[in-house]
């Protein structure tokens, strides 16, 4: 009989130990409002700052249920104000190509870009927030199927120059003629 309950002791402590141990830290890129919910119309319960290490809970969409043992709060961020891992943002400083793939390229150039729009000159990619592209998973695409219902209502979206034309008259708007503009210097 002890020996069950040794057993069932075991069992249940693996079972509760595990999931706390599976929870991934990150670290809070952008001062970011914590919500109730994964929504932004959910009640907002405070905010974590920027710098601050978290446990990453779970992930639902673009949100990610996190807890500050700092700010001692839970709940649920935007999934781009939380970098993964307990490292804290890094600055790219080398003119190496990124071999992580196209999107992976295209964020790296926007981040790049997004210096060259700022006033000040010493602008850094660190105060960049980017959303990342993650798509669907390898599951996820093998059992993807067309929903050709919501294929058909998407349809009924779609304009046309009769209905174009009455939107234009119920709002009072006109069409205006604008000549070509050549390519010439005069």
């Amino acid at each position: 009989m002890l020996m069950k309950h040794f057993i069932l002791l075991a069992v249940l402590s693996v079972l509760l130990i595990a999931p706390l141990q599976a929870n991934q830290q990150g670290i809070v890129v952008r001062t970011a409002a914590v919500h109730a919910s994964p929504s932004h119309g959910a009640q907002r319960v405070g905010e974590i700052t920027a710098g601050t290490t978290v446990s990453i809970f779970s992930r639902q969409g673009g949100w990610k249920e996190v807890f500050s043992e700092e700010h001692s709060i839970i709940g649920w961020v935007r999934s781009y104000q939380v970098r993964e891992g307990n490292a804290a943002p890094v600055v790219e400083t080398t003119n190496e190509s990124d071999s992580r793939g196209f999107l992976a390229g295209l964020a790296s150039f926007s981040r790049k870009a997004s210096s060259f729009f700022k006033s000040d000159s010493s602008a850094t990619s660190s105060g960049t927030a980017t959303i990342g592209v993650r798509g669907l998973s390898e599951e996820e695409i093998k059992t993807a199927r067309a929903d050709f219902a919501e294929f058909e209502k998407m349809i009924k979206f779609a304009s046309n120059s009769k209905r174009a034309g009455s939107f234009a008259r119920q709002g009072g708007l006109s069409s205006t003629r604008v000549p070509h503009i050549s390519g010439k210097k005069q």
